[in-house]
């Protein structure tokens, strides 16, 4: 039996392999190894010391091992320690995760602000758009119109052989409309008005390839859109009786890209806003505030129409199923914009109205996707009975 001390061996080392041969009764006792131990542990003989003092350290020791550290040694207490390690590195990631949310917003938040008070400046210098219509006009009738402004893409310029479009076109096919407008409420003695806000007002930048075809920043098109809309606005007033206005927002008007944006952080909202401080001497406009910001419903006649923009929404049983599902009844009619082409068509009873673009086709999304169309937006005649005309405006 080797019980010499071992090379780099240290003294507590050392007197717990001794102690562990003495308990496995390979030595009988301490007394037999003490002056071995003292040999091997002290130089001097005057430093020796009796059986007890190493005996009662290693005691001391194996107290400590059989109640605590032992417990190292054990399966479940191994597996315990794990779970928990896992637990741990899971509170890590979170809480990173939560920061970096955090942050995130902040920047957001940050950014939003500082558009904001360039927005409020850049108001006080905007000069109104002046359309040109005929006379004022009002009358009482049992005959409502929905007006629908869908993708107006305010911003984007294009020009090529399959279409062209501009701010300054925007708004001359927004006078055209405005025109329409008046013609055919006059055929059907129209008294009131609803005009349906759809979503993209605005052209944005959430693409390369649209960034590339604005010609103004996203400031500048929330500007020109807000006064297009609110002057277009105002003018119907002249000629309705009550005016009332339904908004929802588009996904052209996210300020994140698609899968780190926010539902409710669209620019579209800052329109609505704008329309109320600008059209606020108005005593005939009446604002629906939406149930969601993706969501607006409104009464013509009895009859509920929902209004959305389309980017959740498309014209399918199941899509439609779930919307009315979600907002708790089976409305008369869903009107929908997004997909830049007039559509109609009626699902286990709900009529679905699809609205155009204002800015056609001819960029190059539509050129490469072979996507052509004219430019149009849709014109509703309503009585208590629903639509009883649905007319497609094209403005080309």
């Amino acid at each position: 039996m080797d019980l010499k001390r071992k090379e780099g061996e240290s003294e507590n080392q050392y007197i717990w392999r001794i102690g562990q041969l003495i308990d496995s009764g390979q030595i009988e006792s301490w007394s037999h190894i003490v002056d071995f131990l003292n040999k091997e542990l002290r130089n001097d003989e005057t430093e020796y010391r009796t059986e007890s003092a190493y005996r009662k350290k290693y005691q001391c020791a194996r107290m400590f091992y059989n109640e605590i550290f032992s417990k190292y040694n054990n399966d479940d207490y191994i597996k315990e320690i794990r779970e928990e390690t896992r637990e741990l590195q899971k509170a890590r990631v979170q809480l990173r995760d939560e920061r970096a949310e955090y942050n995130k917003t902040t920047r957001i938040e940050a950014r939003v602000e500082d558009k904001l008070n360039y927005l409020e400046e850049v108001i006080k210098n905007v000069q109104p758009v002046k359309y040109e219509i005929k006379d004022n006009y009002k009358i009482n009738s049992d005959k409502d119109m929905i007006v629908i402004l869908s993708d107006l893409h305010i911003g984007q310029t294009f020009c090529s052989a399959f279409g062209m479009y501009n701010s300054i076109e925007a708004e001359e096919r927004l006078n055209k409309y405005l025109n329409e407008i008046i013609e055919i409420q006059r055929l059907h003695n129209a008294q009131n008005c609803y005009v349906s806000l759809q979503g993209d007002m605005i052209s944005n930048s959430i693409h390369k390839s649209i960034a590339i075809t604005n010609r103004e920043n996203v400031i500048e098109q929330i500007i020109k859109a807000s006064e297009l809309v609110s002057s277009f606005v105002e003018e119907l007033s002249k000629h309705f009786n009550i005016v009332n206005i339904s908004s929802v927002t588009g996904n052209h008007s996210r300020i994140d890209k698609k899968e780190d944006a926010l539902k409710d952080e669209r620019l579209d909202s800052l329109i609505e806003w704008y329309m109320k401080a600008k059209l606020s001497h108005l005593d005939n406009l009446n604002f629906i505030e939406p149930i969601d910001n993706t969501i607006n419903i409104f009464c013509v006649r009895n009859k509920h129409y929902v209004s959305l923009h389309g980017d959740y929404d498309s014209m399918n049983i199941n899509s439609i199923s779930k919307l009315s599902m979600m907002i708790g009844f089976f409305p008369y009619c869903v009107l929908l914009g997004h997909r830049h082409f007039p559509a109609t068509t009626e699902i286990n009873g709900i009529k679905v109205v699809q609205s155009g673009s204002l800015a056609g086709s001819g960029d190059d999304h539509t050129v490469e996707l072979r996507l052509s169309g004219k430019p149009s937006q849709t014109v509703l005649i309503c009585d208590e009975d629903g639509i009883k005309c649905n007319y497609t405006i094209e403005l080309d």
